[in-house]
């Protein structure tokens, strides 16, 4: 979900003038002390201070004593105050409400000449107005620091404008600066709640108060902005951070959520992940976005696993023939974490590595096993793999027993007699186990009777009643005459021995 701030949402329809009306206040008084000092701290003396009623617009002034203070009886209100003194620039405080907590007021007073305040000078006050203006048109074509600038002009002449500070905090959170925004957007609601309430006129107190409910509005959201800052940084506990937050402040909004979901998927917290999408999902049922991004944190999920995996076979592989318990955990971590559809990988590791600890009986289930989960196109593959494990420890009927089973090949046949080929110079035991099998399977293949009863030839004469037995068959039915003339000779030689 994109956080990123919409202008037009932001900004609401907050008006370029803000204006006030004045009526009387209800009369009740409160004592101030109003303490005028220098740069250095000392306290200014003489200095005449003045206290302007912003609703009434009446002031009341003293001047201040040899402690620099000068106290005043005020009436209830909302108050600006400021001060004057030759050789002193004005010095200003905005504002102070009646009654509240504060009891003292610091005005503090730099040297230089005496000026008039924004709001005393209706030139500096259209001053500010110009460069508020300046700053909106820069905000809207989304030149954001540009605005920002032109917007702290503004208050510099007019640190009392409610839009200006709120404009100014939006145009920080454009660019990410996210605690001066914060500063910035809770002094624009501070001066829009008290103009509000010094302010006659529907229009003019409304435009504080979308001033006022634009940044209640941005306080919800500003978690979840936050949080999709820290996802495009990569920092993503601190984007799950605010995340959470933004579901504490807005639990009902299907988008915190999501955002939660990716935060939690970039961490590689999938499970908690699908559970925080599957919270949006019940929320907005049948958001097409939703169930997409599921299904994205699955398959990142599923990729994650097949990654450590992965990484758990290598480092397996690599034990194996070192250290064959070790290799076997490794590979059982791998099995946990692969995907059903490629377990059969693992498996048959796992069957290898009980082979190199004597464990026959688990080598030889698992073995099975992953012939059953091996895709159609690598069961022969697999099922080599579990006949190789009866050959090397010399099993020779049980290896033939795998490759004859006709679940695990199309034509048991064709293996044999190409497994019978393949050994008979280096394995001809094999060999001869092999192709006894066809003949018991098959006793029509009159080929084999030749090809078997050539490796019983060899063996000798202690094989001579097979070899006799086999070659004659041959020599009745077979059609190839260099065969057939080997085959009588072979007959003829097995003939002349047994005399």
């Amino acid at each position: 979900m994109n956080n990123k701030l919409h202008r037009s949402a932001i900004a609401g329809a907050i008006a370029l003038s803000l204006l006030f009306c004045l009526a009387p206040l209800a009369a009740a008084e409160t004592v101030l002390q109003v303490k005028c000092v220098d740069s250095a701290g000392a306290a200014v003396e003489g200095a005449k201070v003045y206290a302007l009623n912003l609703k009434t617009q009446k002031s009341k002034d003293k001047k201040s004593d040899r402690q620099g203070t000068a106290e005043l009886k005020l009436d209830d209100g909302t108050y600006r105050f400021f001060a004057r003194k030759e050789g002193f620039a004005p010095a200003l405080y905005e504002f102070v409400t009646l009654p509240g907590s504060e009891t003292t007021v610091t005005l503090k007073m730099a040297a230089g000449e005496d000026a008039k305040l924004y709001f005393e000078d209706p030139a500096e006050e259209k001053r500010a107005h110009a460069l508020l203006g300046q700053a909106l048109d820069l905000y809207k074509q989304s030149k954001f620091a540009d605005a920002e600038g032109m917007l702290r002009q503004s208050l510099e002449v007019n640190p009392s404008n409610a839009e200006a500070a709120y404009y100014l905090g939006v145009s920080l959170l454009q660019q990410e600066k996210f605690d001066e925004a914060q500063g910035a957007l809770e002094n624009a609601e501070k001066l829009a709640k008290i103009f509000a309430g010094v302010s006659e006129g529907d229009q003019t107190v409304k435009v504080y108060n979308q001033i006022i409910g634009s940044v209640a509005q941005l306080r919800i959201k500003l978690p979840a902005i936050r949080g999709e800052s820290a996802n495009k940084k990569r920092n993503y506990e601190l984007a799950i951070k605010e995340f959470s937050e933004a579901i504490r402040l807005d639990p009902n909004s299907p988008d915190n959520h999501a955002n939660l979901a990716i935060a939690l998927a970039n961490a590689q917290k999938f499970d908690e992940a699908l559970s925080s999408m599957d919270k949006a999902i019940q929320m907005k049922p049948g958001e097409s976005q939703y169930e997409q991004l599921k299904k994205t944190i699955q398959a990142k999920r599923e990729a994650a696993d097949i990654e450590r995996a992965k990484a758990s076979l290598d480092e397996g592989n690599k034990l194996l023939e070192s250290d064959a318990a070790a290799a076997l955990q490794k590979f059982e971590e791998a099995y946990k974490a692969v995907p059903q559809n490629q377990q059969y990988v693992i498996v048959r590791q796992i069957a290898r590595a009980y082979a190199k600890l004597n464990q026959q009986e688990k080598a030889v289930e698992s073995f099975r096993k992953s012939i059953e989960l091996a895709p159609e196109d690598k069961i022969a593959e697999y099922r080599n793999s579990f006949a190789q494990y009866y050959l090397d420890v010399k099993k020779f009927d049980e290896a033939l027993d795998v490759l004859a089973d006709p679940k695990n090949s199309a034509d048991p046949e064709a293996e044999l007699i190409t497994l019978a080929r393949n050994a008979k110079d280096k394995q001809p035991v094999l060999a001869e186990a092999a192709l006894e099998r066809v003949l018991k399977s098959n006793p029509g293949n009159i080929d084999v009777y030749y090809e078997l009863g050539q490796l019983y030839y060899m063996d000798g004469k202690e094989k001579d009643a097979r070899t006799k037995e086999l070659l004659t068959k041959y020599v009745e039915s077979g059609k190839d005459e260099s065969k057939l003339e080997n085959a009588k000779s072979m007959l003829i030689i097995i003939n002349r021995r047994s005399k």
